[in-house]
C-alpha cells in the first residue's frame, strides 16, 4: 500500500473569519515589496482562497466559505469532508465518508442545508422499528464536482429561510454565466480502498455555453461512481449490570429496575455493581455502491436588468449490502448471570475478562449468532427551481417556485444462524485486556464451521421514507442611489409545504431445530403462524444442509487495517443472498407495521422585512436588521392501537413565531480591520417521526404513548462578536467569540388525555424547560508565505481552532448522576493545512482533530455513549501538464486512524471501527 508523501500540516491558532456586508472594493496596494506582492492572485489553491475571502467580505451574514479551485476541482472529494475544514463544524462518518455535520454543537437535524437556495431534504433511514424520518441531510450523494462554493452561515438575516439553529449550509453549484467563454471539462479517476483492496472508477463531465448573442446560457453536468464501501467494526452493544439472584423480585428492589447496587454482581467489592458486556460482536461491512448525479441549468439574460432560469439537480445512489456479523448474546436468567467469578478482571467497575457459563436450556440464554445483513439501500433526491429577477430602476424584484423530493428505501434482509443451549455452547469468554480494550471473543466452537447451529431465520424488514416540499418565494428590494443612512429596504413572503411519510413492514421465517417447527411472524398480525412441523433431528439436518450448500467462509480480512489491539478470530461462517433465497424470503408487504407507518404534513408561511444602513462615524458602520414572522401548521396521520385493535389516528398543531435579527459591521481601519457584532433568534423544527401519531393504548392499565404534532420548534438566541484583520486579498486573521442560548428542547412527559370517552395517562414528546448555553471562541488564519525566498514563497498555511463550553444541559449519567456535556459538542477542535502551489505543481496536507463528545445521554444498558477524540490526515497533489490537462493524486485517512466510541470509560468501549486509507488518482481535462 502506497502512502502519499505529501508534506503535512502546521498547527496555528485558528478559526472562522466572519464576513459581512456592504459593497467593498478590493484594497489597492500602497506599498512596495511584500504588501504589493501579497495581493497578487494566481490560479489553483491561492485562487480558491481569494475567491472564498471575497465572498466573506461581501456577505451580509457571518459566513465561512470554501471555493472550488477550478471547474470540477474541489479541495475535498466529499462535501461533508470539505465542511470539516470550517471552524465550529464537525462531521459524522458513514463507512469512512463524510455523511453529516454538526455546527457549533447543533445536531445534524437542527441545521439547514440548501442547494442554490432551495431546501435539501433528508435521506436518513434505519430499518429498525421506531426509526422514521428526520431532517438530517446526507452529503455523500451530491458530487463535489458540481460545486462552485460552500457557504456556512452562522448568523441569520430575515430574508433567510428559517430552520438552521446551528447554522445554514449553502451549496452553490456552477452557473452558465460564471464564464463568458464556453467550456467542456471532465475527470476520470480511480479510487483505491485499502480495506477492500480494490480500485473503483468515477467519471465527471461538465459543460457550459452561451447562445443567442450571449443572452441564453446552458450548463449540464453529470457524474458516475462505482464504489466499494468497506469498513470493519468490533462492537460491544451495551454494558449492563447483572442481577445476583433470579427471579429478580420484587422489581422495585432489584439491581436493574430498582437500581439497588446491593443486588448487583460486585466482584471487586466496591459497593457498586460491575458492568458486563451485553452483545459483543464483529462486523465486516462490504457495501458496493453506484452513484449517479445530473445537474442542469438554463438561464436567460436578455439585458442587464432581467434574468430568468430553470434548473434541476438529481442524485441516485444504489447500495447492495453484504454485512457479516459474528455476535454473542450474554444474557441468561440465572443467579449472577452465569458469570464465572474465578477469572474476572475488573477495572473502572468494568469486566475486562469474563467467562459466562451457560446454565440455560437450548433456545434460551447465551448464544452465538452468525448474522448477515443483506438487501439494498436506494436513495433518490431531486431539486428543481423556476425563477426570475427583474431590476426596475431602484427596485429589484425576484420570484421563484421550487420543488424538492427525496426517497430512500432500505430493503434490508437479515439472515441469522444461532448456536444456543449448554450442550452446544457450554461457555463463552470475552477478553478486553488488550491495548484497545476491544472484545477478544473466545469460544468452545469452531466459527469456521456450522458446528452447533440449531436455529436459522430470514427476516425481511423494509422501510420506505419519502419527503416532498413545494415552495414559492417573492422578494422586493429598494436601493436608494443617494448617500443617505439607508442603503436598502427589503421585504418578501415565502410559503412551503413539506410532506414526510414513512412505511415499515416486517416478516420472519424461522427454522427451529429445537422444536422442529417452521414458523412465520409478521408485523401488524398477532401471534406466530406454524407453517410446518417435523422432528428436531430432521429440522437440524435441513438447517445444516442449507448452511453447507449455500453458506461459506469469510475471507479473513477482518481488521487488516486500523488497530484492533489483538490477533484473534478473523473469519467466520458467512451467510448471504444465496442462503436467504434458498430458505425463502418472506413477503413483508402483506401486513405493514401500523404504528411505524405515518404521514406528516407541515405548512409554513413567512413574511419578513429588513433594512441595511451605512454611517460614517469616523469609521464605516454598516449593518442589516429586521424580523421574520413565521406561521407553521402540522397535520399528522397514522394509527392507534388499543387492545390489539388498530384504528386510524389524526392530530393537528400550529404555532407562530417572530424571529428578529441584527448584523453590525465596523470597519475601523479601511480595507483592513473589521469588528462584527450579531444577534439573531433562530429555530429548528422537530423530526417528522416525533410528530407522527403512533398511538399505543393499554385499555386495562389506562396508559399509552403517542407522538406530538403540536411540538414547537427548538429555539435559540445566538450572538457573535469578532475581530478580523485582512492582510491582503488572500490572507487574514480572525478571532470571534460566540454564544448560543438554546431552549424549547424536546423531552418526554406524561399527561392525562381523554380518548373515546376514557381518560388515559399518555407519554409523549413535549417541549421542555431546559435552557442550554453553548459559548466559545473561534480563531483562524490564512496566510500565503509570499515573503519567503525562492520556492518557499509558494508555501501557505491555513489553520483554525474552536473552543466550546456548554452549561445547562440536564442530561445526567444514569448510574453516577454526574452531569453530561451537550450532545455533539467537542470542547476543542482544530484544522491545519500546509500547502505548496507554484502554478504548475501543488501539494497539500490537511489534519483535522476533535476532542471527546457525547453521542447519547442514555444508551443501551443506560450508560451514556461518547465519541473519543479523533484525528485524520488527508493529502493531495496535482500537476498541470498543459493549460488543458492536469494529473492528481489524493489520499484520505493517510494515518489509518481508528474511530472509537465508549460508554463513559475507555474500559467500556462500544465501537472500534476501521475503514483504512482511500487513494484517488486520475486526470482532469478542460477544453
Amino acid at each position: 500500500m502506497h502512502r502519499l508523501t505529501s508534506a503535512v500540516f502546521l498547527l496555528l491558532s485558528t478559526t472562522s473569519t466572519f464576513a459581512q456586508a456592504q459593497d467593498q472594493s478590493t484594497p489597492q496596494a500602497t506599498q512596495e515589496g511584500a504588501t504589493e506582492r501579497s495581493d497578487i492572485v494566481v490560479t489553483g489553491i491561492r485562487k480558491s482562497l481569494a475567491d472564498a475571502l471575497a465572498v466573506k467580505r461581501q456577505s451580509a451574514q457571518v459566513v465561512d466559505v470554501i471555493s472550488a479551485e477550478d471547474v470540477g476541482k474541489f479541495p475535498d472529494k466529499n462535501i461533508g469532508e470539505a465542511l470539516q475544514r470550517v471552524t465550529g463544524v464537525q462531521i459524522t462518518r458513514g463507512g469512512g465518508e463524510g455523511q453529516a455535520i454538526t455546527i457549533r454543537g447543533a445536531d445534524p437535524s437542527l441545521n439547514r442545508v440548501e442547494i442554490n437556495g432551495q431546501s435539501a431534504l433528508s435521506t436518513s433511514i434505519a430499518a429498525a422499528a421506531g426509526n422514521g424520518s428526520n431532517r438530517a441531510v446526507d452529503f455523500r450523494d451530491l458530487p463535489a464536482e458540481f460545486v462552485s462554493r460552500l457557504e456556512v452561515l452562522k448568523s441569520a438575516t430575515p430574508d433567510m429561510t428559517e430552520g438552521g439553529l446551528g447554522g445554514t449550509v449553502r451549496i452553490i453549484t456552477r452557473r452558465p454565466f460564471d464564464a463568458k467563454e464556453g467550456y467542456l471539462a471532465g475527470s476520470a479517476q480511480g479510487i483505491y480502498n485499502e480495506l477492500a483492496d480494490k480500485v473503483d472508477p468515477k467519471f465527471a463531465l461538465i459543460g457550459s455555453k452561451l447562445f443567442a448573442h450571449d443572452t441564453i446560457g446552458v450548463l449540464l453536468s453529470g457524474t458516475y461512481e462505482d464504489r466499494t464501501i468497506r469498513y470493519d467494526q468490533a462492537r460491544t452493544t451495551g454494558w449492563r449490570q447483572v442481577e445476583t439472584t433470579q427471579p429478580a423480585t420484587p422489581a422495585n428492589q432489584n439491581c436493574l429496575s430498582g437500581r439497588n447496587q446491593a443486588r448487583c454482581v460486585d466482584l471487586d467489592g466496591s459497593g457498586f455493581g460491575d458492568f458486563y458486556p451485553d452483545i459483543p460482536r464483529y462486523i465486516t461491512a462490504t457495501e458496493p455502491t453506484k452513484r449517479y448525479a445530473l445537474n442542469g441549468i438554463v438561464e436567460w439574460r436578455p439585458d442587464d436588468n432581467f434574468k430568468a432560469y430553470v434548473e434541476g439537480t438529481f442524485t441516485k445512489s444504489n447500495t447492495r449490502s453484504d454485512d457479516q456479523y459474528l455476535q454473542l448474546s450474554t444474557t441468561q436468567s440465572v443467579a449472577n448471570g452465569g458469570i464465572d467469578p474465578t477469572g474476572v478482571v475488573i477495572r473502572d467497575e468494568t469486566a475486562q475478562t469474563v467467562t459466562f457459563v451457560n446454565n440455560s436450556a437450548t433456545g434460551t440464554g447465551p448464544s452465538v449468532n452468525y448474522r448477515s445483513v443483506i438487501g439494498g439501500l436506494r436513495r433518490r433526491t431531486f431539486n428543481g427551481i423556476v425563477g426570475a429577477e427583474w431590476q426596475v430602476g431602484k427596485v429589484k424584484l425576484s420570484a421563484r417556485g421550487t420543488y424538492a423530493a427525496s426517497r430512500v428505501f432500505n430493503d434490508e434482509v437479515d439472515v441469522t444462524a444461532s448456536v444456543s443451549g449448554k450442550e452446544a455452547l457450554p461457555w463463552i469468554t470475552i477478553d478486553y485486556d488488550n491495548p484497545q480494550h476491544a472484545p477478544n471473543i473466545i469460544l468452545p466452537i469452531d466459527t469456521t464451521t456450522t458446528q452447533g447451529i440449531n436455529t436459522l431465520s430470514v427476516e425481511a424488514r423494509p422501510r420506505l421514507n419519502r419527503q416532498q416540499e413545494q415552495g414559492a418565494k417573492f422578494d422586493a428590494e429598494y436601493r436608494p442611489d443617494n448617500d443617505g443612512l439607508l442603503t436598502s429596504l427589503k421585504g418578501g413572503i415565502e410559503q412551503n409545504r413539506l410532506v414526510s411519510s414513512s412505511r415499515f413492514s416486517n416478516a420472519v421465517y424461522t427454522l427451529n431445530g429445537i422444536t422442529g417447527q417452521t414458523t412465520l411472524t409478521r408485523s401488524g398480525i398477532s401471534g406466530t403462524q406454524v407453517l410446518a412441523t417435523t422432528t428436531p433431528a430432521a429440522q437440524l439436518a435441513t438447517i445444516q444442509s442449507l448452511l453447507n450448500n449455500y453458506g461459506g467462509m469469510g475471507d479473513g480480512s477482518f481488521f487488516k487495517t486500523g488497530d484492533l489491539g489483538f490477533s484473534g478470530i478473523d473469519r467466520w461462517w458467512n451467510l448471504g443472498d444465496d442462503l436467504a433465497n434458498a430458505i425463502g424470503i418472506p413477503d413483508p408487504y402483506t401486513s405493514i407495521s401500523p404504528l411505524d407507518t405515518y404521514r406528516v404534513k407541515e405548512e409554513t408561511i413567512a413574511g419578513y422585512g429588513q433594512a441595511a444602513f451605512k454611517a460614517d462615524l469616523g469609521f464605516d458602520l454598516s449593518g442589516v436588521f429586521g424580523a421574520r414572522l413565521v406561521h407553521t401548521r402540522t397535520i399528522s396521520t397514522g394509527s392507534q392501537s388499543s387492545g390489539g385493535v388498530i384504528t386510524p389516528a389524526r392530530y393537528t398543531g400550529e404555532y407562530t413565531v417572530l424571529l428578529p435579527s441584527a448584523n453590525l459591521r465596523a470597519e475601523l481601519v479601511p480595507n483592513r480591520l473589521v469588528v462584527r457584532a450579531t444577534a439573531s433568534d433562530v429555530l429548528a423544527r422537530p423530526a417528522p417521526s416525533q410528530m407522527a401519531p403512533n398511538v399505543r393504548l393499554d385499555p386495562v392499565g389506562l396508559t399509552g404513548s403517542r407522538g406530538n404534532p403540536g411540538l414547537k420548534p427548538y429555539r435559540a438566541w445566538q450572538y457573535d462578536l469578532g475581530v478580523e484583520y485582512y492582510i491582503s486579498r488572500t490572507n487574514y486573521l480572525s478571532v470571534t467569540a460566540f454564544r448560543k442560548d438554546i431552549k424549547s428542547f424536546i423531552d418526554t412527559d406524561s399527561r392525562e388525555e381523554e380518548i373515546d370517552g376514557q381518560v388515559y395517562t399518555i407519554r409523549l414528546p413535549v417541549n421542555g424547560t431546559q435552557h442550554v448555553t453553548i459559548q466559545g471562541v473561534e480563531a483562524g488564519v490564512q496566510l500565503g508565505l509570499d515573503f519567503l525566498p525562492g520556492i518557499l514563497s509558494h508555501l501557505g498555511v491555513i489553520a483554525n481552532y474552536t473552543y466550546n463550553k456548554d452549561k445547562g444541559y440536564e442530561g445526567r449519567d444514569y448510574f453516577t448522576n454526574a452531569s453530561l456535556p451537550f450532545p455533539g459538542v467537542s470542547r476543542n477542535s482544530y484544522n491545519a493545512s500546509l500547502f505548496y502551489d507554484d502554478g504548475r505543481f501543488a501539494i497539500r496536507g490537511s489534519y483535522n482533530w476533535r476532542s471527546r463528545y457525547l453521542i447519547n445521554a442514555v444508551d443501551r444498558g443506560n450508560n451514556p455513549s461518547f465519541g473519543e477524540a479523533f484525528g485524520q490526515l488527508d493529502g493531495s497533489a496535482s500537476y498541470v501538464v498543459n493549460p488543458h490537462v492536469s494529473l492528481f493524486l489524493e489520499g484520505v485517512n493517510l494515518t489509518d486512524s481508528t474511530r472509537i466510541e465508549n460508554a463513559n470509560s475507555i474500559y467500556r468501549r462500544n465501537v472500534i471501527e476501521t475503514y483504512g486509507r482511500r487513494i484517488y488518482f486520475g486526470v482532469r481535462a478542460k477544453l
